[in-house]
């Protein structure tokens, strides 16, 4: 029987998200350049993976983010205000390299970010950097409690946010990813 995916959640409260300028954050220096890379990971692992590249989404749903420091990055929002929470684990070769996390504030899908909705199966990362007029704020780093590193940042279209966390799995296509980076 084929084991389900594992997935990460935003709104763990055992997850200590870091500044990459933390004194107290001691990464390999191709890991730091993997994390702190701004450009698309999407097209990184479908040029690494040579287009054997798909998006496995393991959970859609209209939820409340329980976490007061995480709601609170999101700006001034009640604690019963919906986000739109999706799961998924990004494939190469058919083995899992990221396991990634986003979320995006009902307020948020008023805009050209409604389109987020109906991705499926859709790399999330295709989406919004095909949008002009994107803005990305600053990374935060945390290690996963498997010890899995990853990476959270929100992205700003037309001034509404939409938070991406991006957790890499060990593996070929991590080292692949991470020889670029030299």
């Amino acid at each position: 029987m084929k084991r389900p995916f594992e997935t990460i959640e935003l709104d763990d409260d055992n997850m200590h998200w870091t500044e990459p300028s933390s004194r107290a954050l001691v990464l390999h220096p191709e890991m730091q350049l993997l994390l702190s890379d701004r450009g698309s990971l999407t097209q990184q692992l479908i040029e690494v993976s040579n287009g054997a590249f798909r998006v496995h989404t393991t959970e859609q749903a209209w939820r409340i983010v329980l976490g007061l420091s995480l709601r609170k990055l999101f700006g001034p929002v009640a604690p019963s205000h919906k986000f739109w929470s999706r799961k998924s684990v990004l494939l190469c070769n058919r083995k899992p390299v990221v396991l990634a996390h986003s979320l995006m504030p009902a307020h948020a899908a008023m805009s050209d970010l409604c389109q987020v909705l109906d991705l499926g199966e859709q790399p999330l990362g295709e989406f919004l950097f095909s949008q002009g007029g994107l803005k990305r704020e600053a990374f935060q780093y945390a290690q996963s409690e498997q010890g899995y590193w990853g990476r959270r940042s929100i992205f700003h279209l037309d001034s509404k946010p939409i938070m991406v966390a991006e957790f890499f799995l060990p593996g070929e296509m991590l080292d692949k990813l991470r020889r670029r980076m030299r």
